[in-house]
């Protein structure tokens, strides 16, 4: 039996740029399990597509948020497109937690769909923080419809536990990483001919930060501590890859991003910085990192950013927060380093010592590498979460015939 799975993104998905846009259109290119079959809400033809035809696209160069409105009229159109299209598909998979998708889950419950929401975000999506917006209590109740809750980490999914969700109904599935992809260098004289065709310095350390240009992602308090690694390490370079300005992606204070300019200014800094802005094609990314000798991620809030996991396939010392996510992941002082949450001279002196001991760097690299390939396969990801869609159709096949057995 196949299983048709209908996954439904942002109305703008086409034209917005996001770790789960970029992961999934991914996701399904590689996706080669007969069982499954994906397909996609296509807003612009309105109707379901094949995954892999549908994100078929190209992210443009700018971007498009939705309005509030627009919003309000998507709830309309995916319970009446859900409803009119209900027999071609047997699960939906929420990717975006909007009034529109709790709506969605609550109608799916009354006629048993199985729905699955994916949590890939501290605080933003999970019950938790959630309970603390207006109409909060609400939107919990409403997210407990869904049939299971796809956590990125054990952290995320002890949230919901302890909001009460059931223990059947949340599973902790961590994210992928390409590692045919994402991988070390080849060759010794590679790095040199990447720095050259990105016009970087041949000779310098190169740090590398990737992700959007926000106060949440901590690229504040990178930037301080890269003012002070460059009183005492004059030959380092700073590379920021990831949205900075609105047309990238329009939600950013832009006004935050030129104090920090300023900020590098002020100390004569600003050359050796590059604010690269958004890469959406993946080969490239991959070869920044390669063209790079480590990673800083001094996040405030996260689920499991990917771009750790693409870091460490690369086979990067990697420096990130000790947030609670991170945690079998990033091991302190084994495969990485973690640093105390916005703690800039912490976050100075990690870089310095990697940089100063780039034997132990080089094992941080190749520590990390191994883990990625062993913990965080496509593979092994796949397997997983089919065996949670299997579950989901037995489960609803099951309480149908109990139904059944009762009208009789």
């Amino acid at each position: 039996m196949t299983i048709r799975v209908v996954h439904i993104f942002s109305p703008n998905f086409k034209r917005r740029f996001g770790g789960p846009i970029f992961d999934w259109k991914y996701a399904f290119s590689r996706w080669n399990d007969p069982e499954i079959e994906h397909l996609v809400l296509d807003y612009d033809k309105h109707q379901l597509g094949k995954a892999s035809e549908v994100f078929d696209f190209q992210f443009p160069s700018s971007q498009a948020s939705v309005s509030r409105i627009e919003r309000a009229v998507w709830i309309f159109y995916l319970t009446q497109n859900l409803s009119r299209l209900a027999s071609n598909y047997d699960v939906i998979h929420f990717h975006i937690l909007w009034w529109g998708s709790l709506i969605a889950a609550g109608w799916a419950k009354k006629y048993s769909i199985p729905t699955v929401y994916q949590s890939v975000l501290l605080d933003a999506d999970t019950p938790g923080n959630i309970r603390k917006e207006r109409f909060g209590k609400i939107k919990v109740n409403l997210l407990k419809n869904f049939s299971c809750v796809l956590a990125i980490s054990d952290f995320l999914a002890q949230d919901y536990l302890e909001n009460g969700f059931k223990k059947e109904q949340v599973v902790t599935l961590m994210n992928s990483v390409d590692t045919s992809v994402f991988q070390p260098l080849s060759v010794d004289n590679e790095k040199t001919k990447l720095r050259q065709r990105f016009g970087l310095p041949i000779n310098a350390t190169i740090l590398i930060f990737v992700g959007s240009i926000i106060h949440r992602k901590g690229v504040d308090v990178l930037v301080e501590a890269f003012k002070q690694v460059s009183q005492n390490i004059p030959d380092v370079f700073l590379l920021l890859v990831g949205p900075h300005t609105k047309q990238e992606n329009p939600s950013l204070d832009e006004n935050w991003i030129v104090a920090l300019q300023n900020s590098l200014a002020e100390a004569n800094l600003t050359s050796k910085v590059n604010f690269l802005g958004l890469v959406a094609d993946r080969q490239v990314l991959a070869d920044l990192y390669r063209a790079s000798d480590l990673f800083v991620f001094p996040s405030r809030v996260e689920g499991l950013g990917n771009v750790i996991l693409e870091a460490m396939a690369s086979g990067l010392p990697v420096i990130v927060s000790d947030l609670p996510v991170f945690e079998g992941v990033i091991r302190h002082n084994e495969n990485g380093v973690t640093v105390p949450v916005e703690d800039i001279p912490a976050t100075a002196q990690a870089i310095m010592k990697l940089i100063n001991s780039p034997i132990l760097a080089e094992e941080y690299g190749r520590k990390a590498r191994e883990d990625a390939v062993q913990n965080f396969s496509f593979s092994s990801w796949q397997s997983r979460l089919v065996e949670v869609y299997q579950r989901l159709i037995t489960d609803k096949l099951s309480n149908d015939g109990e139904i059944l057995s009762r009208r009789k």
